[in-house]
């Protein structure tokens, strides 16, 4: 499978967790852009909007929730999946709600999210018709 042009955004507030997250990705062949608030989310996500194809967000961001920022990224006609991540252990159907893929409960098996974008990954190009 051909991942050399997968673009990830990962929106995480702790910086240790986005850069932790961001190196396992892009060894697994992603290419990541990385942020920790939900405005300079909605700033990639406007202007990178084809390239983005996979979104890992956290629920507690400093100016935001993740859910806003998916709200936010739907109504501007963004159709990029969306694996949500908390430490808040209530948050599994607030984002599956909004239209998560896939919600992982902090502490995560980094392998588990690996294979969850990589499965995020296939059903956009699948969306898009793409065949990986």
């Amino acid at each position: 499978m051909e991942e050399s042009g997968s673009q990830v955004l990962i929106v995480e507030d702790s910086e240790e967790m986005l850069w932790a997250i961001a190196n396992v990705l892009e060894k697994a062949g992603f290419t990541v852009d990385a942020v920790t608030t939900g405005k300079e989310a909605i700033g990639i996500l406007n202007n990178k909007y084809h390239q983005i194809k996979v979104v890992v967000i956290n629920y507690i961001l400093p100016d935001m929730s993740g859910v806003s920022v998916i709200n936010q990224m739907r109504s501007n006609g963004c159709k990029a999946e969306v694996i949500g991540i908390s430490a808040l252990k209530d948050k599994r159907e607030v984002f599956l709600k909004a239209g998560a893929f896939a919600f992982l409960d902090k502490p995560f098996d980094i392998r588990e999210l690996v294979h969850l974008c990589k499965q995020a990954l296939n059903r956009t190009n699948a969306a898009e018709g793409i065949h990986s």
